[in-house]
């Protein structure tokens, strides 16, 4: 990981967004249309607020929900609720995939009785999706339990996707959420997780992104502990 050159795949999408044809008026669509930045995310812990959103910003401060404000993806599997979306674009723009959280809280699972596995879709134009599918995380961590909060990020150095998210587990007798990684090429399957970031003592870290910004700026991580 230490020579991994981070990649925006999150976020960042050009020219035209194919999503806007159908649900958006005239206005909507050629504002949507424009080049900008396209988020998806849920709304809260409600049934219908752990479903997946989309919206689009220019800016990336001013933002227009698209379909008219109504869920795009729903989950029909694992506890059939999605959390923290993140939407991942090939390098030719070819294919996106959008992994999430498999968590439905107050609908049959808790923050401290969640999903060992993320809930994957896949397009080739942001209009149509696959059907989901479970990808297995926190399983392969010996005394793993939740999986949360999953990035990926495209390595050109090893020519696949780097998965990394959180999981708690007990390591040298300290329970606590840290952040692990693996290595995918179509995210159905996952080489075997590494801890990636483990803070000292107790500390736990559930979230972390990493961010390419323009030659001469620099590289940025964040993460929230």
């Amino acid at each position: 990981m230490s020579a991994l050159r981070a990649r925006l795949t999150v976020i960042l999408l050009s020219v035209c967004l194919l999503f806007t044809g159908q649900a958006l008026t005239a206005p909507q669509r050629a504002a949507a249309a424009e080049p900008g930045y396209l988020m998806v995310h849920f709304t809260g812990d409600s049934a219908t607020g752990q479903m997946l959103y989309l919206a689009h910003s220019t800016d990336g401060l001013h933002w227009n929900d698209l379909n008219g404000g109504a869920p795009v993806l729903n989950s029909t599997i694992g506890t059939k609720g999605v959390r923290d979306p993140a939407l991942v674009r090939s390098p030719d723009g070819s294919r996106y995939w959008i992994v999430a959280t498999d968590l439905c809280v107050r609908c049959g699972s808790t923050y401290q009785n969640g999903s060992p596995s993320f809930v994957v879709w896949e397009s080739k134009d942001l209009v149509t999706w696959s059907k989901p599918w479970l990808l297995g995380a926190a399983g392969l961590i010996p005394g793993g339990k939740n999986a949360w909060a999953p990035e990926a990020i495209w390595n050109p150095e090893t020519n696949d996707y780097v998965l990394y998210w959180a999981t708690n587990a007990t390591v040298n007798g300290v329970f606590k959420y840290r952040i692990y990684y693996a290595r995918t090429k179509d995210f159905r399957t996952i080489t075997t997780p590494q801890i990636w970031i483990d803070p000292p003592g107790g500390t736990p870290v559930v979230d972390t992104q990493m961010t390419e910004v323009p030659a001469g700026a620099g590289n940025y991580r964040y993460i929230r502990v």
